[in-house]
């Protein structure tokens, strides 16, 4: 798929009222939205950040229906119609029959496409390998071992070396964290199923606590993180969100998936 910026195309934005599509997966999990706007020109693909990555490379190909559309001369709200009349279940994604509705604008919209569902935790979940008990002895076993030392990150010293050359600071992540960090997609909870970048960085709950779905999108966006932002994991260490990661994998783990094992 080549992308022309001549091409003509629909408007991208609208503070107008948009009509939307629902867009599933074969297992009729919304997978993001169609949306369309005749006054305004504007049409597009509004991705369920919530979902996995199937949406994404899902948006281009109806993106690109999109743009098929506008340079046929239809109007926004007849391409969806066409749209509809042209999905097919037995494809990877499809439009839900009778799901076309109206939102007041597509910031509304935007904020429904960022709803978690109980689908969404499933399909997280599944994602944690219950067979690896050596990578979860290792998580419960470094987790304990964590000090708070461990959890104060130092950093190295940075500028100019004693060879002229000069060097960006680093952190330096003591063993006992790594060994936790490490432990992390070793046990499942590092997936590309989970949209990190599209969704907002995670936070310590204020109670300290997490659920197993949140722990595995936490430890994705923090593990995933530090190779584009040197001090993700520090910062991590550092509020507690660490801990409240493996504190809750580790939880489900004994809970679910441990009596079932003869060494857990």
């Amino acid at each position: 798929m080549t992308y022309d910026p001549d091409a003509p195309r629909y408007r991208g934005e609208t503070d107008r009222p948009v009509h939307h599509l629902t867009v599933a997966n074969a297992r009729g999990e919304a997978m993001g939205y169609l949306w369309a706007n005749d006054a305004a020109d504007a049409a597009g693909w509004c991705l369920r950040p919530a979902g996995d990555r199937a949406g994404f490379n899902e948006g281009l190909g109806w993106s690109a229906k999109l743009d098929e559309a506008k340079a046929r001369g239809l109007a926004p709200t007849a391409a969806l119609a066409e749209l509809v009349r042209g999905s097919d279940p037995r494809c990877v994604s499809h439009i839900v029959p009778g799901s076309l509705t109206a939102a007041p604008s597509l910031a509304a919209l935007t904020e429904l496409a960022h709803v978690v569902t109980a689908a969404d935790d499933r399909r997280l979940l599944a994602q944690l390998d219950r067979e690896n008990t050596d990578a979860w002895r290792r998580l419960r076993e470094g987790l304990a071992a964590l000090t708070d030392e461990d959890r104060d990150v130092q950093w190295s010293k940075g500028g100019e070396q004693p060879d002229g050359t000069r060097q960006m600071s680093y952190p330096l992540h003591s063993r006992r964290l790594e060994r936790v960090v490490r432990a992390l997609p070793a046990v499942g909870a590092v997936t590309p199923a989970y949209l990190w970048q599209d969704n907002p960085p995670p936070t310590v709950p204020l109670d300290g606590r997490m659920s197993p779905a949140d722990a595995v999108r936490a430890a994705t966006a923090v593990v995933r993180g530090e190779r584009f932002s040197d001090g993700t994991i520090a910062r991590a260490a550092k509020d507690g969100l660490i801990d409240a990661v493996a504190e809750s994998l580790c939880s489900w783990y004994a809970t679910e998936v441990a009596g079932t094992h003869d060494d857990p």
